[in-house]
């Protein structure tokens, strides 16, 4: 559809500056945004995009300094608090009215008798829903995805292709699990016996809180005995495995091929980068930063940011970084000042004669 930038200003409630009568055909981001779409920039520091954009309109963020060029004196902004939400409800108001939801249960998807579901409800073809399973009000089972028995999910919860949730898989409201994640699977536990290595039952369980949004081929193991639990409003990328035992906290975010060995605590406002590894029995406090590729091997205090393998404080391992970095040249140094000395105390030879303080040798240093 095409709206005025007047009509959008309105829509969110923004203030517009510049001629409200420009048609806008659709919403683009800035570096992809043509005449007739209307783009936007959340900080200053983005603000020379906008210069070179042929945008027809922009959403800004408030008292936004726009640097224009002669050609955009009168490009219209819509000024906002939140220049994002503002630009995806442009985007959705633009698109025109989406398809209705489908409700029901679709005859090629299996729901066991004993199972309750909600109101509103989709169950679509050959999702699995096992007995005793509680799939609540609103919530949305995609084709493929496995509920086995026992499950609990809350209301608004989304369950995307070929996701499977093991048995008393437990899930708060507005929980989205995406493709190819396993929830509740059996924990990487086993003893020593008679030089056997024997599986360890887990019989706990796997509670994920309100609001958490799980990737795509994520595993999160339940507890070997009692819960291993997901604290409310984390999310976590795709390709993360997180262990038995382990009490994630409320908010924390986990990027792509983080692994958390088993039984460890995290704090709230937690972030881990890419590839992160915890060792396992690792307490991490609040407001932990764990940079991209560490090894965290010990307990790490509230509000540090670590990086490296091990992880340290990120200053200590950012001077050891450029320590690393100066090495080559601190080992042509090392090389000169020993034949210096070498030379100087007489002991070395040259072309298999006893060297002397006016004819300096050269030793090579072998570095294993």
């Amino acid at each position: 559809m095409v709206a005025t930038v007047e009509e959008l200003a309105a829509l969110v409630h923004g203030r517009l500056v510049g001629p409200g009568h420009v048609s806008i055909r659709s919403a683009r981001p800035v570096g992809e945004a043509g005449p007739g779409d209307i783009t936007f920039i959340e900080s200053e520091r983005f603000a020379k995009l906008l210069k070179v954009s042929h945008a027809s309109a922009a959403i800004v963020g408030p008292h936004f300094g726009v640097a224009k060029t002669d050609s955009q004196d009168d490009l219209p902004v819509i000024e906002v608090d939140d220049p994002m939400s503002a630009f995806l409800a442009v985007r959705d108001h633009l698109v025109g009215e989406h398809r209705p939801r489908w409700v029901g249960v679709h005859p090629q998807a299996f729901v066991a008798p004993t199972a309750t579901l909600g109101a509103d409800v989709a169950i679509l073809p050959l999702a699995y829903v096992g007995d005793g399973a509680t799939i609540g009000a609103g919530s949305t089972i995609h084709p493929g995805a496995v509920v086995s028995e026992g499950c609990v999910l809350g209301q608004g919860c989304i369950i995307h292709p070929n996701a499977v949730l093991y048995a008393n898989v437990t899930l708060g409201d507005r929980v989205e699990i995406h493709s190819g994640t396993v929830l509740g699977g059996d924990g990487f536990g086993y003893r020593q016996s008679d030089g056997r290595h024997v599986k360890i039952p887990h019989s706990g369980r796997l509670i994920i809180e309100d609001d958490v949004e799980v990737g795509s081929n994520c595993t999160i193991d339940r507890a070997t005995f009692e819960a291993t639990r997901i604290g409310q409003g984390t999310k976590i990328d795709n390709l993360v495995m997180i262990g038995h035992n382990n009490q994630i906290g409320r908010h924390n975010l986990l990027c792509g091929q983080v692994g958390i060995a088993g039984s460890c605590k995290t704090g709230d406002h937690v972030v881990m980068a890419g590839q992160a590894g915890i060792k396992d029995n690792t307490r991490i406090g609040d407001k932990v930063v764990i940079g991209a590729q560490a090894g965290v091997h010990r307990a790490i205090p509230d509000n540090q940011h670590v990086l490296g393998s091990p992880a340290i404080p990120v200053r200590e391992q950012r001077r050891l970084f450029q320590m690393i970095a100066r090495l080559p040249e601190m080992y042509r140094q090392l090389r000169d000042l020993t034949a210096r000395v070498a030379a100087l105390s007489g002991t070395t030879t040259v072309a298999g004669r006893p060297g002397s303080a006016t004819e300096p040798a050269r030793v090579d240093l072998e570095i294993e």
